[in-house]
């Protein structure tokens, strides 16, 4: 459980309190915990994916999905924490794509632990996006994956509503707690870096699957992972385009 303030007016460290929760037991011992071992082979098996997918040959004069300048979004998955086992927080938040060229793209998103129960935490994330190659328009539809590969940095949220609370006192006085709310937003201090893959469905919209690795870069900084599922919609519609 992501650990958060108690009470009215009580600062915790959010961040802090998450990496000390689900990576503590990672400092008892020097072996390779086996959810790491996993997971790094199952990082390797992906990269090798995306690189057999960017460089296959495209066919000469076929049509490739053409993006608008944004997209708006929405993805959901889990965020993995590597110690002496793996640590599972399930994730949702919305996305906006903005396409400075046909193959690159900077990103904005968040994604909110849910359910928390101290209030809402979450991670913002400012990416940058390279696709590698794009959707195929074929007679059937849209057919073929887009691979991608992300970079960029990010940080932590966390917000807080308190309601207002009574106490009867043995005087029979009453002492009110007046409803308080509590916000942070920390500053980059996280490096992120992962992939994925793109398909078109129609011109107004398109699916994705993506995995990712970030570090937070603080005083008890931890290793983590997220694997996300989507959907982006295009404003003004996917176009397509012939390639020569």
């Amino acid at each position: 459980m992501l650990p958060g303030p108690k009470g009215p007016g009580l600062h915790t460290d959010v961040v802090s309190g998450f990496s000390r929760t689900v990576l503590t037991r990672s400092a008892n011992g020097n072996h390779i915990p086996q959810g790491l071992e996993v997971s790094v082979k199952l990082i390797l098996l992906f990269r090798v994916a995306l690189l057999v997918v960017a460089f296959s040959p495209t066919t000469a004069g076929a049509q490739a999905l053409q993006v608008p300048r944004v997209e708006f979004g929405g993805e959901g998955g889990m965020i993995v924490a590597i110690a002496e086992g793996a640590f599972f927080r399930p994730l949702v938040g919305p996305r906006l794509t903005f396409n400075i060229s046909q193959r690159d793209a900077v990103e904005l998103a968040a994604d909110t632990v849910v359910p928390y129960e101290y209030g809402t935490y979450g991670f913002y994330f400012l990416q940058y996006k390279r696709t590698t190659r794009r959707t195929m328009l074929r007679q059937a539809g849209w057919s073929g994956l887009s691979p991608f590969f992300t970079v960029g940095t990010g940080g932590y949220y966390y917000y807080r509503k308190n309601a207002e609370r009574r106490l009867s006192r043995s005087d029979g006085s009453v002492v009110v707690y007046p409803a308080s709310s509590y916000g942070e937003l920390s500053r980059f201090n996280i490096a992120t870096f992962g992939g994925g893959f793109e398909q078109g469905l129609n011109r107004h919209a398109s699916v994705r699957v993506e995995g990712s690795g970030f570090l937070a870069i603080h005083q008890e900084g931890f290793l983590a992972f997220r694997i996300l599922a989507g959907v982006s919609v295009p404003i003004g519609g996917y176009r397509a385009s012939s390639i020569k």
